[in-house]
Protein backbone atom coordinates (compact mmCIF):
# COMPACT_ATOMS: atom_id res chain seq x y z
CA UNK A 1 0.00 0.00 0.00
CA UNK A 2 1.75 2.95 -1.01
CA UNK A 3 0.27 5.09 1.91
CA UNK A 4 2.42 2.93 3.84
CA UNK A 5 5.41 2.63 2.67
CA UNK A 6 4.95 7.10 2.20
CA UNK A 7 4.33 6.96 6.46
CA UNK A 8 7.25 4.79 6.96
CA UNK A 9 9.66 7.22 4.57
CA UNK A 10 8.00 9.82 7.23
CA UNK A 11 9.23 7.83 10.05
CA UNK A 12 12.63 7.83 8.58
CA UNK A 13 12.80 11.67 7.89
CA UNK A 14 11.78 12.22 11.63
CA UNK A 15 14.04 8.97 12.62
CA UNK A 16 11.89 7.51 14.59
CA UNK A 17 12.05 3.84 15.08
CA UNK A 18 8.79 2.31 16.11
CA UNK A 19 5.30 4.01 16.29
CA UNK A 20 1.80 3.33 17.45
CA UNK A 21 -1.44 4.23 16.72
CA UNK A 22 -4.27 3.86 19.27
CA UNK A 23 -7.17 6.45 17.31
CA UNK A 24 -9.38 4.12 15.33
CA UNK A 25 -9.64 6.52 12.44
CA UNK A 26 -6.01 6.62 11.71
CA UNK A 27 -5.87 2.26 11.96
CA UNK A 28 -9.24 2.53 10.06
CA UNK A 29 -7.03 4.49 7.19
CA UNK A 30 -4.30 2.24 6.85
CA UNK A 31 -6.66 -1.16 6.89
CA UNK A 32 -8.95 0.74 4.80
CA UNK A 33 -11.43 -1.58 6.70
CA UNK A 34 -13.58 -0.74 9.99
CA UNK A 35 -11.30 -1.67 12.74
CA UNK A 36 -11.61 -3.86 15.76
CA UNK A 37 -12.73 -2.09 19.07
CA UNK A 38 -9.39 -3.04 20.62
CA UNK A 39 -6.58 -2.83 18.37
CA UNK A 40 -2.99 -0.73 18.14
CA UNK A 41 -1.32 -0.71 14.80
CA UNK A 42 2.87 -0.39 14.90
CA UNK A 43 5.31 0.41 12.64
CA UNK A 44 8.34 -0.69 12.90
CA UNK A 45 10.75 1.41 10.24
CA UNK A 46 13.83 -0.59 10.60
CA UNK A 47 12.32 -3.81 10.08
CA UNK A 48 9.72 -2.08 7.43
CA UNK A 49 6.84 -4.14 9.32
CA UNK A 50 3.26 -2.82 10.10
CA UNK A 51 1.18 -4.79 12.92
CA UNK A 52 -2.10 -4.92 14.09
CA UNK A 53 -2.51 -6.14 17.30
CA UNK A 54 -5.25 -6.93 18.55
CA UNK A 55 -7.06 -8.25 21.87
CA UNK A 56 -8.12 -12.00 22.47
CA UNK A 57 -11.83 -10.81 21.95
CA UNK A 58 -10.97 -9.93 18.58
CA UNK A 59 -8.04 -11.97 17.31
CA UNK A 60 -9.75 -15.07 15.91
CA UNK A 61 -11.61 -13.29 14.01
CA UNK A 62 -8.62 -11.92 11.67
CA UNK A 63 -6.28 -14.93 12.15
CA UNK A 64 -6.90 -15.27 8.26
CA UNK A 65 -6.44 -11.71 7.45
CA UNK A 66 -3.90 -11.73 3.98
CA UNK A 67 -2.92 -8.21 3.70
CA UNK A 68 0.61 -6.67 3.85
CA UNK A 69 -0.10 -5.78 7.46
CA UNK A 70 0.56 -8.47 9.93
CA UNK A 71 -1.80 -9.31 12.95
CA UNK A 72 -0.75 -10.82 16.06
CA UNK A 73 -2.43 -11.40 19.66
CA UNK A 74 -2.07 -8.63 22.25
CA UNK A 75 -1.82 -9.30 26.21
CA UNK A 76 -1.33 -6.03 27.58
CA UNK A 77 -1.78 -2.63 25.54
CA UNK A 78 1.83 -1.15 27.71
CA UNK A 79 3.77 -4.36 26.05
CA UNK A 80 2.89 -3.15 22.62
CA UNK A 81 3.88 0.63 23.27
CA UNK A 82 6.85 -0.07 25.43
CA UNK A 83 9.84 1.91 23.67
CA UNK A 84 7.83 3.65 20.85
CA UNK A 85 9.00 7.14 19.39
CA UNK A 86 6.28 7.94 17.99
CA UNK A 87 2.82 8.48 18.82
CA UNK A 88 -0.52 10.65 18.61
CA UNK A 89 -1.32 13.77 20.24
CA UNK A 90 -4.24 11.94 22.16
CA UNK A 91 -1.71 9.22 23.50
CA UNK A 92 -2.99 8.13 26.76
CA UNK A 93 -1.34 9.86 29.66
CA UNK A 94 -1.60 6.17 31.30
CA UNK A 95 0.93 4.98 29.02
CA UNK A 96 3.37 7.63 28.35
CA UNK A 97 5.66 6.43 30.64
CA UNK A 98 6.15 3.76 28.47
CA UNK A 99 7.82 5.73 25.58
CA UNK A 100 10.86 5.91 24.55
CA UNK A 101 12.63 9.53 25.92
CA UNK A 102 12.55 12.25 23.29
CA UNK A 103 9.43 10.66 21.53
CA UNK A 104 7.61 12.76 18.40
CA UNK A 105 4.05 13.21 18.07
CA UNK A 106 2.97 11.83 14.42
CA UNK A 107 -0.46 13.58 14.30
CA UNK A 108 0.04 16.58 11.46
CA UNK A 109 1.40 14.08 9.12
CA UNK A 110 -1.45 11.43 9.71
CA UNK A 111 -3.91 14.53 9.10
CA UNK A 112 -1.70 15.83 5.62
CA UNK A 113 -1.96 12.00 4.25
CA UNK A 114 -5.62 11.68 4.95
CA UNK A 115 -6.56 15.09 3.59
CA UNK A 116 -5.75 13.50 -0.27
CA UNK A 117 -7.77 10.50 -1.00
CA UNK A 118 -7.00 7.17 -2.81
CA UNK A 119 -9.07 5.68 -5.58
CA UNK A 120 -10.14 2.85 -3.37
CA UNK A 121 -10.91 5.16 -0.74
CA UNK A 122 -13.03 7.43 -2.79
CA UNK A 123 -14.96 4.54 -3.98
CA UNK A 124 -15.94 4.00 0.06
CA UNK A 125 -16.87 7.80 0.14
CA UNK A 126 -18.79 7.72 -2.74
CA UNK A 127 -20.26 4.39 -1.37
CA UNK A 128 -21.13 6.08 2.05
CA UNK A 129 -22.38 8.92 0.05
CA UNK A 130 -25.12 6.88 -2.27
CA UNK A 131 -26.39 5.48 0.99
CA UNK A 132 -26.91 8.75 2.66
CA UNK A 133 -28.69 9.86 0.08
CA UNK A 134 -31.06 7.16 -0.04
CA UNK A 135 -31.95 7.77 3.54
CA UNK A 136 -32.20 11.76 3.16
CA UNK A 137 -35.09 10.76 -0.13
CA UNK A 138 -36.60 8.11 2.66
CA UNK A 139 -36.65 10.58 5.51
CA UNK A 140 -37.85 13.30 3.39
CA UNK A 141 -40.82 10.48 2.03
CA UNK A 142 -41.53 9.94 5.50
CA UNK A 143 -42.36 13.54 6.21
CA UNK A 144 -46.09 12.77 4.65
CA UNK A 145 -46.75 10.46 8.00
CA UNK A 146 -48.69 12.62 9.90
CA UNK A 147 -47.56 13.56 13.35
CA UNK A 148 -44.08 12.15 12.97
CA UNK A 149 -41.66 13.42 15.72
CA UNK A 150 -38.06 14.01 15.57
CA UNK A 151 -36.62 10.88 17.23
CA UNK A 152 -38.95 8.99 14.46
CA UNK A 153 -37.77 10.55 11.49
CA UNK A 154 -34.43 10.38 12.62
CA UNK A 155 -34.85 6.62 13.20
CA UNK A 156 -36.64 5.81 9.87
CA UNK A 157 -33.34 7.81 8.24
CA UNK A 158 -30.80 5.72 10.07
CA UNK A 159 -32.72 2.45 9.89
CA UNK A 160 -32.91 2.90 5.77
CA UNK A 161 -29.42 3.17 6.11
CA UNK A 162 -28.32 0.19 7.87
CA UNK A 163 -30.43 -1.94 5.54
CA UNK A 164 -28.19 0.20 2.72
CA UNK A 165 -24.78 -0.80 4.28
CA UNK A 166 -24.12 1.49 6.92
CA UNK A 167 -21.82 0.21 9.88
CA UNK A 168 -22.91 3.09 12.28
CA UNK A 169 -23.98 6.89 11.78
CA UNK A 170 -21.23 8.91 10.73
CA UNK A 171 -22.52 10.98 13.44
CA UNK A 172 -25.31 11.33 15.97
CA UNK A 173 -28.63 12.65 13.12
CA UNK A 174 -29.63 16.18 13.42
CA UNK A 175 -32.74 16.22 12.53
CA UNK A 176 -34.88 19.44 13.78
CA UNK A 177 -38.01 22.09 13.12
CA UNK A 178 -39.51 24.70 13.80
CA UNK A 179 -37.71 27.19 15.62
CA UNK A 180 -34.99 24.57 16.55
CA UNK A 181 -33.82 24.70 13.08
CA UNK A 182 -32.14 28.68 14.40
CA UNK A 183 -29.74 25.33 16.21
CA UNK A 184 -27.04 24.38 13.74
CA UNK A 185 -25.92 21.03 15.84
CA UNK A 186 -29.55 20.97 17.56
CA UNK A 187 -30.82 17.08 18.89
CA UNK A 188 -34.47 16.02 17.87
CA UNK A 189 -36.68 15.03 20.49
CA UNK A 190 -40.52 13.85 20.56
CA UNK A 191 -41.89 17.06 19.56
CA UNK A 192 -43.70 16.73 16.03
CA UNK A 193 -42.26 17.58 12.90
CA UNK A 194 -44.24 20.95 11.80
CA UNK A 195 -43.43 23.98 9.56
CA UNK A 196 -39.75 23.26 8.73
CA UNK A 197 -37.23 20.42 9.18
CA UNK A 198 -33.28 20.26 8.84
CA UNK A 199 -32.00 16.92 8.56
CA UNK A 200 -28.30 16.44 8.74
CA UNK A 201 -27.32 13.27 8.35
CA UNK A 202 -24.46 10.69 7.50
CA UNK A 203 -23.30 6.93 6.43
CA UNK A 204 -20.27 5.13 7.28
CA UNK A 205 -19.10 2.43 4.53
CA UNK A 206 -15.68 0.38 5.24
CA UNK A 207 -15.26 3.27 8.01
CA UNK A 208 -15.50 6.19 5.41
CA UNK A 209 -18.20 8.70 6.34
CA UNK A 210 -20.55 10.54 4.59
CA UNK A 211 -22.00 14.20 5.51
CA UNK A 212 -25.34 15.38 3.72
CA UNK A 213 -28.01 17.99 5.08
CA UNK A 214 -31.39 19.41 3.60
CA UNK A 215 -33.82 22.01 4.66
CA UNK A 216 -37.45 21.25 3.62
CA UNK A 217 -40.03 23.15 4.06
CA UNK A 218 -43.06 22.24 5.02
CA UNK A 219 -45.31 25.10 5.49
CA UNK A 220 -44.91 28.03 3.04
CA UNK A 221 -43.53 30.96 4.73
CA UNK A 222 -41.98 33.89 2.64
CA UNK A 223 -39.23 34.27 5.06
CA UNK A 224 -38.25 30.62 4.30
CA UNK A 225 -38.44 31.03 1.17
CA UNK A 226 -36.02 33.79 1.36
CA UNK A 227 -33.35 32.16 3.20
CA UNK A 228 -33.84 29.06 1.85
CA UNK A 229 -33.36 30.82 -2.28
CA UNK A 230 -30.37 32.72 -0.55
CA UNK A 231 -28.56 30.17 0.89
CA UNK A 232 -29.13 27.71 -1.95
CA UNK A 233 -27.15 30.37 -4.29
CA UNK A 234 -24.46 31.15 -1.99
CA UNK A 235 -23.42 27.56 -2.48
CA UNK A 236 -24.19 27.58 -6.44
CA UNK A 237 -21.60 30.56 -6.22
CA UNK A 238 -18.85 28.50 -3.99
CA UNK A 239 -19.26 25.62 -6.39
CA UNK A 240 -18.25 28.24 -9.40
CA UNK A 241 -14.52 28.06 -7.64
CA UNK A 242 -14.50 24.63 -6.00
CA UNK A 243 -11.08 23.11 -8.31
CA UNK A 244 -8.00 22.39 -7.35
CA UNK A 245 -5.17 25.21 -6.09
CA UNK A 246 -7.96 27.37 -4.92
CA UNK A 247 -7.49 28.84 -1.40
CA UNK A 248 -9.98 27.37 1.00
CA UNK A 249 -9.79 30.81 3.59
CA UNK A 250 -10.90 32.66 -0.17
CA UNK A 251 -14.18 29.91 -0.63
CA UNK A 252 -15.22 30.86 3.32
CA UNK A 253 -14.66 34.35 2.06
CA UNK A 254 -16.58 34.39 -0.77
CA UNK A 255 -20.11 32.89 0.97
CA UNK A 256 -20.13 35.71 3.40
CA UNK A 257 -19.64 38.10 0.33
CA UNK A 258 -22.41 36.41 -1.22
CA UNK A 259 -24.75 36.44 2.03
CA UNK A 260 -25.12 40.29 2.12
CA UNK A 261 -26.96 41.64 5.71
CA UNK A 262 -27.33 37.97 6.69
CA UNK A 263 -23.34 37.33 7.39
CA UNK A 264 -23.24 37.55 10.53
CA UNK A 265 -26.18 34.54 10.92
CA UNK A 266 -23.58 32.12 9.63
CA UNK A 267 -21.94 30.96 12.55
CA UNK A 268 -20.13 28.40 10.98
CA UNK A 269 -17.01 27.55 8.81
CA UNK A 270 -18.10 26.95 5.01
CA UNK A 271 -17.17 23.06 4.79
CA UNK A 272 -14.71 20.38 6.18
CA UNK A 273 -12.92 17.46 5.01
CA UNK A 274 -14.21 14.21 4.78
CA UNK A 275 -12.54 10.55 5.05
CA UNK A 276 -12.52 8.40 8.18
CA UNK A 277 -13.50 10.94 9.97
CA UNK A 278 -16.64 13.04 9.45
CA UNK A 279 -14.71 16.07 10.15
CA UNK A 280 -10.64 16.29 9.40
CA UNK A 281 -8.39 18.52 6.72
CA UNK A 282 -8.94 20.97 4.76
CA UNK A 283 -11.06 23.06 7.68
CA UNK A 284 -13.16 25.17 4.77
CA UNK A 285 -12.41 28.30 6.73
CA UNK A 286 -11.60 31.42 7.52
CA UNK A 287 -9.14 30.88 10.13
CA UNK A 288 -7.37 28.13 8.09
CA UNK A 289 -4.03 28.93 6.80
CA UNK A 290 -3.06 31.37 4.29
CA UNK A 291 -1.37 29.07 1.96
CA UNK A 292 -3.85 26.00 2.68
CA UNK A 293 -5.66 25.71 -0.89
CA UNK A 294 -7.88 23.03 -2.09
CA UNK A 295 -5.96 19.57 -3.83
CA UNK A 296 -7.09 17.26 -6.45
CA UNK A 297 -8.96 14.43 -4.59
CA UNK A 298 -9.68 15.72 -1.76
CA UNK A 299 -13.34 15.13 -0.43
CA UNK A 300 -14.58 18.57 1.50
CA UNK A 301 -18.14 19.97 2.29
CA UNK A 302 -19.63 22.93 1.38
CA UNK A 303 -22.57 23.56 3.95
CA UNK A 304 -23.61 27.42 4.22
CA UNK A 305 -26.22 28.16 6.77
CA UNK A 306 -28.10 31.42 8.42
CA UNK A 307 -29.66 30.95 11.51
CA UNK A 308 -32.04 33.50 12.10
CA UNK A 309 -34.02 33.47 16.08
CA UNK A 310 -37.00 31.88 14.65
CA UNK A 311 -35.51 29.25 12.00
CA UNK A 312 -32.52 28.28 10.04
CA UNK A 313 -31.56 26.80 6.43
CA UNK A 314 -28.54 24.69 5.59
CA UNK A 315 -27.75 22.95 2.72
CA UNK A 316 -24.94 20.51 2.44
CA UNK A 317 -23.11 18.35 -0.09
CA UNK A 318 -19.86 16.21 -0.48
CA UNK A 319 -17.61 17.17 -3.86
CA UNK A 320 -14.74 15.31 -5.00
CA UNK A 321 -11.94 17.97 -6.27
CA UNK A 322 -10.32 17.75 -9.14
CA UNK A 323 -7.87 19.64 -11.40
CA UNK A 324 -10.45 22.02 -13.22
CA UNK A 325 -13.86 21.67 -11.21
CA UNK A 326 -15.36 18.82 -9.11
CA UNK A 327 -18.04 15.85 -8.93
CA UNK A 328 -20.71 15.80 -6.62
CA UNK A 329 -21.20 12.83 -4.28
Amino acid sequence: MDKIKTFLAYLEEENIKRCVLLTRENINYFLESYPPTNALLTFNREEEKVVLHLSKLEYRGFQDWDREIEVAPMEDIKDVVRGCDGVEETFPLKYIKYLAQGYKVVSRKLLEMRSVKTEREIEFIKRASRISRKGMEYGIECLNKEGITEMELAGEIEYMMKKMGSIKPAFDSIVISDRKTALPHGMPSQDVVKNIVLIDIGAVYRGYCSDITRTVILKENSRYREIYQLVSEVKGIVEDHLREGVPVRELDKLAREAMGEYRRYFIHSLGHGVGVSVHEEPSISSKAEEDKTLKRNMVITVEPGIYLEDFGVRIEDLYLIKKNGFMRL
